[in-house]
């Protein structure tokens, strides 16, 4: 395998065995808070002199499996010569290419030690942003399964001995609660064929959403959902300010910074109009004239870019308007919390009814009969 990729013209850094599912498994998995301790440990060692490659064996000591196994192979490549870098850019699913430009650009201008320290600073901040917006994220979900699970209990173990009750008096029931039992019937006789129906349809979702018309559908869903769509648009634009600082600020050049950005963005519609700002800017245009063609990148922002630029602060610039968005994240998700919490209260309030309506109108019609 070296002889035929060298024959190929390819440099080998290293070569190692691709580890199964269930080992990559066991060895758990790298976080960004992980590499934002690795970072700023790696800035200290070196600020202090250790030498590079000893101060990553000295991180690779962490408690952290995966990483442990990653930085032992960085090292390796750094003992044969490689720089960081390089090295890094070896094991891309542990190191976005963002990050890996960033040491590029450090050690092309031996600011090495500056641009780990911020880039330990940006991955903690990204990090914390993410988990905030996840977070928001998880609480309907999971007061959505906590409804279904209940509501299954309810349907299976509650209304079948009411349901006994109600045939021994041989009264017609009222529409809901032929209703309610029906569900709690069909819940009850087909329950194997439902979670076998839910999991098709999780699994043709899913592959459905890795193909191009899959991606592009859900890329346009996030931007366009009602609500949604603006605040997954400001938490783009913060990402988008916050790596840009980071790269213009590690000495990256324009076009190159927003080409990394542009292949770290995983919604297609965003990275297509990321991809022509790329193209405007190679054809000479400043980046405030070239995001203006775009719906995506509001007015505020070209016109603190322009500022920015014109004063020679491109990197304060978009650090600002990370600042910003990241706000602005913050108080939608506040606004979506506090209308959510009222929305969900509503929906337990008709199920509940629903089914004590259903339960005790029977109830009451017998009673009148006797």
């Amino acid at each position: 395998m070296r002889r035929l990729l060298q024959g190929r013209g390819y440099t080998i850094i290293g070569i190692v065995q691709e580890k199964g599912f269930f080992q990559n498994l066991a060895l758990g998995k790298v976080s960004a808070k992980d590499r934002s301790v690795m970072y700023k440990e790696l800035a200290t060692m070196l600020k202090a002199g250790v030498s590079i490659t000893q101060a990553i064996e000295i991180v690779a000591e962490t408690p952290n499996k995966k990483l442990q196994k990653v930085l032992r192979e960085v090292s390796t490549s750094l003992e044969n010569g490689f720089p960081l870098s390089v090295a890094m850019s070896g094991h891309p699913k542990i190191f976005p290419i963002v990050e890996t430009g960033v040491v590029r650009a450090g050690e092309a201008t031996g600011n090495l030690v500056k641009v780990l320290q911020e880039l330990a600073i940006t991955t903690e901040r990204s990090a914390n942003f993410s988990g905030k917006v996840k977070g928001a994220m998880i609480y309907p979900a999971f007061i959505v399964v906590v409804m279904i699970v209940v509501g299954a209990i309810i349907l299976t173990k509650v209304i079948p001995p009411i349901k006994d009750i109600f045939s021994t008096q041989g009264a017609e029931l009222p529409l809901s609660t032929r209703m309610l039992i029906a569900m709690a019937e069909g819940l009850i006789n087909y329950w194997g064929w439902i979670i076998l129906a839910v999991i098709l349809f999780v699994v043709i979702i899913k592959l459905f959403l890795i193909t191009k018309p899959g991606k592009r559908t859900s890329s346009v869903l996030a931007l366009n959902f009602p609500v949604f769509g603006t605040l997954m648009r400001q938490v783009y634009l913060a990402q988008f300010n916050r790596t840009m600082t980071l790269l213009v600020g590690a000495g990256v050049p324009i076009i190159e910074a927003v080409e990394i950005v542009t292949d770290s963005t995983t919604n297609v519609i965003f990275r297509d109009a990321l991809t022509g700002l790329m193209h405007s800017l190679e054809q000479g245009s400043p980046i405030s004239v070239s995001l203006q063609g775009s719906k995506y990148f509001p007015k505020l922002m070209t016109q603190l870019l322009f500022v920015g630029q014109q004063s020679g602060d491109l990197g304060g610039t978009t650090q600002t308007l990370a600042e910003y968005f990241e706000g602005e994240v913050d108080v939608k998700l506040r606004t979506f919390s506090s209308l959510l919490e009222p929305f969900i209260i509503t929906i337990l309030g008709l199920a509940v009814g629903f089914i004590i309506v259903s339960v005790l109108q029977p109830i009451y019609n017998l009673s009148s009969a006797i």
